[in-house]
């Protein structure tokens, strides 16, 4: 097997299934997605196997969560770099048993881990100015409990060449989402909300890609913390409230909205603290349906101020399904075709 997978076009000249696990910034579970790939040449082709989300248990939700917060100690950190591997390896296991593939079968694991810190901005220690960013979840333990090659670490090499480090997924979108003749946005609504732009006819020097700011993160934490409800589903409580104007001024006054690509961000700037400051005294619905717009206008307003004018958009992620918050996009970007990844045979929620 070549040492380096991801760019050895002679691993893929046969097929290959390969697992993909993924744990994002909305802690909603382990998503899991096992496809087989093959490449002739420029040719790649894919095929989804079987996807499913574990979700994550109570105790290691809340204890994410409170790393995050910074509220936890390393022995907790540590706890969870490995204890997260084993629940990945009994998540794959059980995929696989419920849709009859082999654990032999399958290549390789693509584990991207729970990202808990993300400074892409560079700090200045020891008169050094350094960026970083920090995922739990051991690849070494994992490929030891499952038994299967596990690629891992996949942003640290990008933030120490002076990189972002995220999003990801541009590779994903360049190889089975561009168009001869189309400009394509593929907008993807997970816990943040990053966009990739592929001009038509494009090779992979054309493509743009950053984070725009808050996708599902603000929209979930008011339906947990006032509805008792994991996300809005469709929309529908934001659709019974009004918009703030006073708390929408307040919301795009946050400056990432604004700065100019490269970037990317997390729960280090859309956190609990700052959305519960910002929306005190506002009523819960009236909360909601305000986040909701702020999330679409954010979005719309980094595609009018950093992007080259698109023919379609193709949404993916959980917030995708949320129809409200896609109503509003729709309004705020009247001139582009929007699709779902899925009206392409990609799953939005595998993806």
């Amino acid at each position: 097997m070549p040492k380096n997978l991801i760019n050895s076009l002679e691993w893929l000249s046969e097929p290959r299934i390969v697992c993909g696990l993924m744990t994002g910034t909305s802690l909603d579970g382990i998503d899991i997605a096992i496809c087989s790939f093959s490449s002739a040449k420029d040719n790649h082709s894919f095929r989804l196997l079987a996807f499913n989300t574990f979700p994550f248990p109570s105790e290691i939700k809340n204890i994410l969560k409170d790393i995050i917060s910074r509220k936890r100690f390393i022995d907790d950190i540590s706890l969870i770099h490995f204890a997260l591997p084993k629940l990945f390896a009994q998540s794959i296991i059980q995929l696989c048993n419920d849709s009859s593939i082999k654990l032999t079968e399958i290549d390789a694991i693509g584990m991207h881990g729970q990202t808990v810190w993300h400074q892409p901005k560079q700090k200045e220690i020891a008169n050094l100015r350094i960026s970083s960013t920090s995922q739990l979840a051991s690849g070494s333990a994992l490929a030891k409990l499952i038994g299967i090659p596990v690629v891992y670490d996949f942003r640290a090499a990008d933030i120490a060449l002076g990189g972002e480090g995220a999003p990801l997924v541009p590779i994903f979108d360049y190889n089975f989402l561009k168009s001869k003749t189309e400009n394509t946005i593929c907008l993807n609504i997970g816990g943040i909300s990053n966009i990739t732009y592929l001009p038509k006819n494009c090779n992979t020097s054309d493509i743009i890609a950053f984070d725009t700011g808050p996708g599902n993160v603000w929209i979930d934490l008011i339906a947990k913390e006032f509805f008792n409800l994991d996300y809005d589903k469709n929309g529908n409580l934001a659709r019974q409230g009004k918009v703030n104007s006073a708390l929408l001024n307040k919301l795009k006054e946050i400056s990432f909205v604004q700065w100019k690509p490269p970037k990317s961000t997390g729960r280090e700037l859309f956190n609990k603290e700052l959305l519960f400051r910002l929306i005190n005294n506002i009523t819960k619905f009236d909360a909601i349906a305000t986040v909701t717009y702020f999330t679409a206008w954010s979005i719309a307003e980094n595609i009018k101020s950093f992007l080259e004018p698109a023919n379609r958009l193709i949404a993916s992620g959980g917030g995708a399904n949320n129809l409200f918050l896609m109503e509003l996009l729709k309004k705020e970007l009247p001139t582009i075709n929007f699709a779902k990844s899925d009206d392409f045979g990609i799953s939005s929620d595998a993806k």
